[in-house]
């Protein structure tokens, strides 16, 4: 438990300081019992502001961020790869793989949370930390970027990088742009996370 909890400082840390240009190290940090406040509550039909995910925002500098992306985070399972992704679909009636099961958690926590999005940072044990995301998630135009694409028809489709090329190319100004974007009414682009905050309001 404690190497999943320091592995979970380290990353609050890693991404404050991403989304600050080195400035700060407490811009994010865990959420309550790593989201269980709010899954319990969802259990009651009743909503949790900036507690879904692992991630919350302690500032409101970061907000923007955890508004377009709930970010689930793993550290250990060091016997499962994402190549798991493929290798078991060969199985009849296999059960899904530990990453399978991330990935699903990781949507239900963004469709709880009525965020357009979610981010998936994994860390096995002696390997460097890797970030899962949905294809869509931001515009795929970073040539330089590592990644992989993951596509099993119906199931999983996803990108997976290195989570410090991920941050190196990601700007948080690319963020922001998604839920500032003044000129997206009506517009069909399915990465405008404006778009679809306005049809999710309650």
């Amino acid at each position: 438990m404690a190497k999943g909890s320091n592995f979970e400082r380290d990353i609050c840390k890693l991404l404050s300081k991403w989304w600050t240009g080195g400035k700060r190290d407490d811009v994010f940090w865990r959420t309550a019992g790593s989201g269980a406040r709010a899954t319990q509550r969802a259990k009651r039909s009743q909503k949790t502001f900036g507690q879904y995910g692992d991630v919350q925002a302690t500032d409101p500098v970061g907000q923007p961020l955890i508004d377009l992306c709930t970010i689930e985070l793993k550290r250990g399972y060091s016997k499962s790869t994402f190549a798991d992704l493929i290798e078991d679909s060969q199985t009849a009636n296999a059960k899904p793989c530990m990453y399978a099961k991330f990935i699903e958690q990781a949507k239900g926590d963004s469709k709880k949370a009525g965020t357009p999005w979610w981010l998936l940072i994994v860390k096995r044990d002696r390997r460097k930390p890797i970030v899962i995301y949905p294809p869509k998630l931001f515009d795929m135009h970073w040539v330089g970027l590592e990644k992989a694409r993951v596509f099993r028809p119906k199931k999983v489709h996803v990108y997976i990088s290195p989570l410090l090329s991920f941050l190196d190319y990601v700007e948080p100004e690319n963020v922001i742009s998604c839920l500032e974007d003044e000129d997206c009414e009506g517009c069909t682009r399915p990465t405008c996370a404006n778009c679809f905050l306005e049809k999710n309001k309650k």
